[in-house]
């Protein structure tokens, strides 16, 4: 794992001069004397503190990783006014990520510093405190006219990757943005508060709050795969002021005829039944579960670099690689690095200790109940949802509208000016 690191970090270092300096810490801490007498931060990597599996391997990466994290976010509170403003907020760690508060409070960030440019600070955000906990978010158009739209992004993702649309989409209407709860600069709990386990319901829960607590007025849902999956949820499971929902390559489980009898496809009924921990209830060690955090754990580390990060998007930006550039390397890698980003990365895949989530059959039937205007804007050229699956839901729910774009996994990035003109003339036509 050690020399996973060195190694990925050695690669990283060719293309940043704060990876290098970094880099050369880490070797001065960890392969020399002052590795002995540091007295890290607790975290907990692994999740099994004092587990007798544990080796020394496994001490020294947690050693390295806290080190890592402490050390960044000294290097951004000291860089150079050269250094631009997304470099030291992907190298910090703690400046953008706060603690728990009185929940429900919108309370607004320090103001950017001088020479940031007003049309990024929005990129820098507010702060939200839901349920103990501190959540990114961001405003642009406050005071146009229109239906407010609130913007999902999907998984490992931010509310950064609608650099191209929130601006545009405000020159007519307020449009929202946010950091789902473990994802972005939003806080990275182990278990959120008030919940049992991670799941749709938790983000599903986050949105219909903060549409109630922030926005204040009925708001049209726009969500791209997890976060596609978590408005629906929303506007179908909540009682969310939602006035419309636009579904971007949406993810969700699917009921396949013929198996709802089948113990995989047992998944729950509602939100609460959502939230019932199943397997290992009390987070207690067990050999099974430390055989899926190693390999998981390898994994995270090895996808976390600029070049694997950039391959993988090329698989998904499938008609246009022109966006694919440094700028998206970094808003998915910056919060990548935070504390206990791991954690929610492991809980949200493969460790997760709840039911699958609600099947989408069952959303879009709820949906229908409520006759909410709703598209399915796609990118039809998507390897992982496929425009199948939007064929099926149209099938489910002909009411919806469905607006196809050439393109992959995220058309609202990789062709965001036929997504922005498609998204505000289905708007317009819907009298939102």
């Amino acid at each position: 794992v050690f020399s996973l690191l060195a190694s990925a970090g050695a690669r990283h270092a060719q293309r940043s001069k704060l990876a290098q300096r970094l880099q050369e810490q880490i070797k001065a801490y960890t392969c020399g004397p002052r590795y002995e007498s540091m007295q890290p931060k607790s975290i907990n990597i692994m999740g099994f503190r004092g587990c007798p599996l544990r080796t020394s391997v496994l001490k020294r990466t947690q050693r390295c990783c806290t080190f890592i994290s402490t050390r960044a976010r000294d290097q951004a509170a000291v860089q150079s006014p050269r250094v631009t403003r997304r470099k030291a907020l992907a190298a910090s760690t703690v400046v953008v990520c706060g603690a728990g508060g009185d929940g429900g409070a919108a309370v607004a960030m320090s103001p950017p510093k001088a020479g940031s440019g007003s049309g990024e600070a929005w990129r820098e955000g507010r702060r939200w405190e839901w349920s103990g906990h501190s959540v990114r978010w961001s405003v642009l158009g406050e005071d146009k006219p229109g239906t407010p739209l609130l913007l999902v992004h999907g998984f490992g993702a931010s509310l950064e990757h609608w650099r191209y649309n929130a601006p545009e989409l405000a020159e007519d209407r307020p449009v929202f943005v946010i950091d789902l709860l473990g994802f972005g600069f939003s806080d990275k709990p182990t278990v959120p508060n008030g919940f049992k386990c991670w799941g749709g319901h938790v983000w599903a829960r986050q949105l219909s709050s903060f549409v109630d607590q922030v926005i204040k007025k009925p708001v049209v849902l726009v969500g791209n795969s997890l976060g596609g999956y978590s408005a629906l949820l929303a506007a179908s499971a909540t009682s969310a002021s939602v006035a419309g929902l636009v579904l971007v390559n949406s993810a969700g489980p699917m009921v396949e005829e013929g198996k709802q009898d089948d113990p995989f496809w047992a998944l729950a009924d509602d939100l609460d039944s959502l939230d019932a921990v199943e397997g290992n209830k009390e987070g207690k060690f067990a050999l099974s579960e430390l055989l899926k955090r190693i390999p998981a754990y390898l994994g995270f580390l090895f996808l976390r670099t600029e070049r694997r990060v950039l391959a993988t998007l090329s698989q998904v930006y499938t008609d246009s690689k022109e966006n694919i550039n440094e700028d998206l390397s970094k808003l998915i890698l910056g919060p990548a690095f935070t504390p206990n980003s791991f954690e929610v990365f492991y809980a949200t895949t493969v460790g997760g200790s709840g039911k699958p989530g609600i099947a989408v059959n069952r959303l879009l039937k709820m949906l229908a109940e409520k006759d909410l205007p709703t598209a399915l804007l796609w990118g039809i050229n998507d390897p992982w949802i496929t425009d199948a699956k939007a064929q099926r839901m149209l099938g489910m729910y002909p009411a919806a509208a469905y607006l196809p774009l050439v393109a992959g996994h995220c058309p609202h990035d990789e062709k965001p000016k036929e997504f922005n003109e498609a998204l505000n003339k289905w708007l317009v036509s819907s009298g939102l």
